[in-house]
């Protein structure tokens, strides 16, 4: 409980301080309210204002001041009862602080102090901030009003007890609003700060920031007195609270972009710094997720020389000229891994020597790759066309002598006016043979020109292959007989149809029928199967026993040119005919397959669309149908 001598002195202190005897005295009394018992004594004014209390040394009546001029002025309380006694001290103490007869030198401090105070109340007062004391004693909240006037409340509504003002305090902030004042009271923080929301006369919370300051306490340590000043932040909370909506609403826009928004400040003298930069930067960068991987100079490392020449080079024209920073450059990720980014940004002129640029930097290795691939895939096709356009003219210009020669030589060896020498006609028929082979090589190179350049048009219709099969096997039989290899046409069970090109269905066969024979051996065979597949479709097969082909070997074997091991043999070929077997089988909606193994023979499997079935009567032509068929 606060001593007679304690409230004296705070209504003193709070008048020189403050220049205001009127609220010095409402301070007092308020204090004396909830102050019981007390002894008389003797209150003590020295010369800068300091009250002191002497208890028990009153004796006689209550006398005025002795000297008003001297160092001190001495009042004495005798009366029994302690309030009544102060009662009547105190606006004789605040008189005596406004008299004239203080020297000049002792009245122009306090002089002073009510001008800087009533200056210091008048300009918070401009800023919706007012000062509050807090007597911890006698939990008495003093200089309240402007704040209750603040929250709209009349000075009556609202009582100046802690506990009072706790009440207008929301709920849940009553605790961390205390924690704050421990943790100032225990010495943890030098001043107490808080920002808790208070509730208006209207029903609506608004926002105070409260700081304050124990000013003074108990020679124990206890806090005894504090003050402090609130200010009314609802504006700037709502404010801040927008302003941090913003910032998630784009933080959340920006993880949804695939590449890095950033903020760069170049700074006359001090060099440039990254500010700002989104989530998905370090990873765009393959750095770490940590604030120090921002560092300008660690990205900056990762750019290669030549690329840094040109960057800089267009960044001082964007510093100059503020227009728009668009570059495209490399960077070496730590993993080792080269990437392609493309920066774009707008500089703003902060001040004379700063300027920010705002922007946005995305990864576009794969549309760098893909331009790249177009580029290529545009000269691939170029050269494609510029070489399908060569074998097309040489071709038809090759074929032009080359049958002129065949010609000459079949006229030489029917001659009969002048008949060739034995030893002439061997030779005869050799250029005949390969002037033969040479035309069928043409032939292949201009069929595969024109399915390269879309020029080859096929008639398809439903058929029976079975009578192509037969076919293929008969004009075959001469170099099977040559080859010693025997040919057979394998029981299929009904008479499938297919929708094909009847003249490039029979091309398909030979080219295949051929080949088994070509790499074969002696004594070995081909047959050749027509048969339902399990997919549905119709499938032709022609089966060797030849040489095989290496594993290898078999992802290539439809590249045209491509012979592989035969390429140096003793078999005559330009590795077109299968190129041109695929092109012809795809072009009837079908497919080729392969099955080999080196040493023990090939099959390959034409499989095409099926449109229907007959019986074996239903089909003309094709002598043996439903048996095997063979030519050796």
């Amino acid at each position: 409980m606060a001593s007679l001598a304690d409230i004296a002195r705070d209504a003193l202190l709070h008048q020189l301080g403050r220049g205001d005897a009127r609220q010095a005295l409402n301070l007092a009394l308020a204090a004396l309210a909830v102050h019981q018992g007390g002894p008389c004594g003797l209150v003590a004014l020295g010369p800068a204002g300091e009250v002191r209390w002497q208890a028990g040394a009153c004796s006689g009546p209550r006398l005025p001041v002795a000297e008003l001029g001297s160092q001190q002025g001495w009042l004495y309380l005798p009366a029994p009862q302690p309030a009544q006694a102060l009662a009547a001290l105190l606006p004789t103490l605040a008189a005596l602080l406004q008299r004239d007869a203080w020297d000049a030198s002792q009245a122009s401090q306090p002089d002073r102090r009510e001008t800087h105070a009533a200056l210091l109340r008048a300009a918070l007062a401009g800023t919706d901030t007012f000062t509050w004391e807090w007597d911890l004693d006698n939990d008495w909240l003093g200089d309240i009003d402007e704040g209750l006037r603040l929250l709209g409340y009349e000075l009556h509504e609202v009582g100046h007890t802690q506990e009072d003002w706790n009440r207008l305090i929301h709920p849940e902030d009553l605790a961390d609003n205390d924690l704050a004042f421990q943790r100032h009271a225990s010495g943890e923080t030098e001043i107490y700060e808080h920002a808790y929301r208070a509730r208006h006369r209207n029903g609506q919370w608004r926002w105070m920031l409260e700081r304050g300051r124990i000013v003074e306490r108990h020679p124990d340590g206890r806090p005894r007195r504090v003050v402090g000043t609130q200010v009314d932040v609802t504006e700037r909370r709502e404010a801040e609270q927008m302003a941090s909506e913003a910032v998630q609403r784009l933080e959340q826009i920006a993880r949804q972009v695939p590449g890095m928004l950033y903020m760069f400040e170049l700074q006359r003298g001090q060099g440039g710094f990254l500010r700002y930069a989104s989530e998905r930067g370090p990873a765009l960068f393959g750095l770490p997720p940590a604030p120090e991987q921002h560092d300008m100079n660690v990205i900056w490392s990762m750019v290669p020389p030549e690329d840094q020449a040109r960057m800089y080079a267009s960044f001082q024209r964007s510093a100059q000229t503020l227009c728009d920073w668009t570059s495209e450059f490399r960077v070496q990720r730590p993993d080792g891994e080269w990437r392609h980014m493309s920066a774009r940004s707008t500089p703003q002129r902060a001040s004379e020597s700063l300027t920010r640029w705002y922007g946005y930097i995305e990864d576009v290795t794969e549309r760098v790759q893909l331009e790249q691939a177009r580029r290529d895939a545009a000269l691939a096709s170029a050269a494609n066309r510029a070489k399908t356009e060569f074998l097309s003219r040489m071709s038809h210009e090759l074929r032009t002598p080359l049958n002129a020669v065949l010609g000459f030589t079949q006229l030489i060896e029917i001659d009969h006016t002048d008949p060739p020498s034995p030893g002439q006609r061997q030779r005869l028929q050799l250029i005949r043979e390969a002037g033969e082979h040479l035309l069928s090589m043409i032939g292949d190179l201009l069929d595969l020109t024109r399915i390269e350049s879309g020029g080859m048009a096929l008639a398809l219709e439903p058929m029976a292959p079975h009578e192509l099969a037969g076919q293929a096997l008969q004009m075959m039989r001469s170099a099977a007989q040559s080859a010693q290899v025997s040919l057979q046409l394998l029981p299929g069970g009904e008479i499938l149809l297919v929708q094909a090109d009847r003249t490039r269905l029979r091309q398909v066969l030979l080219n295949l029928v051929s080949n088994a024979i070509k790499y074969n051996r002696a004594g070995g065979s081909v047959t050749l199967q027509v048969q339902a597949a399990a997919d549905g479709r119709v499938m032709l097969s022609v089966a060797d026993t030849g040489v095989g082909i290496a594993e290898a070997d078999l992802p290539l074997i439809f590249e045209p040119f491509h012979r592989g091991p035969q390429a140096h043999g003793t078999v005559e070929g330009t590795g077109i005919g299968l190129s041109v077997t695929q092109a012809l089988v795809r072009l009837m909606h079908g497919q080729v397959r392969v099955e080999s193994q080196r040493g023990r023979g090939s099959r390959f499997d034409v499989l095409l669309p099926r449109v229907g079935a007959v019986g074996v009567t239903g089909v003309s032509g094709l002598s043996g149908a439903g048996g095997a068929q063979s030519a050796t």
